[in-house]
């Protein structure tokens, strides 16, 4: 994908639809399209998130329950595990990866962000776009 394609999905994806276009681009920059093939491991029990994903299309399951679009928002603020072993779905997943790095240099530069992923944190059992 070409920065320009990059930038329009991430316009399409909570919570950087509340990011301005200027500080997309500078995302779109730093990100890389990654395809997991049909139940291909994407994280392994007990290892904490070493990168942002967001899901394009497809799936990303643990245990058979399907996550969020956006993976590692909290393991990367926190340095906590993800939720498991997650897989790939039966049709794979197309996502776009952000290294550590760059996701704290984007959240520092760009602090919409940062306040638009603390305003869905989990409250109280309600549902989040994230993990």
């Amino acid at each position: 994908m070409s920065p320009v394609e990059i930038l329009f999905a991430l316009q399409r994806i909570p919570p950087f639809e509340s990011v301005t276009d200027g500080e997309l681009e500078i995302a779109a920059k730093v990100m890389l399209e990654r395809r997991f093939s049909p139940g291909a491991l994407v994280l392994g029990p007990g290892e904490p998130f070493r990168r942002l994903l967001l899901r394009l299309d497809g799936s990303w399951l643990v245990e058979e329950r399907e996550l969020p679009v956006v993976l590692g928002v909290e393991s990367l603020l926190s340095g906590s595990e993800g939720p498991g072993q997650i897989k790939a779905g039966p049709e794979g997943v197309r996502c776009l990866v952000m290294t550590r790095g760059h996701f704290f240099t984007f959240i520092n530069e760009c602090p919409a962000l940062l306040l638009s992923l603390l305003s869905r944190v989990d409250k109280v059992g309600a549902e989040v776009d994230f993990i």
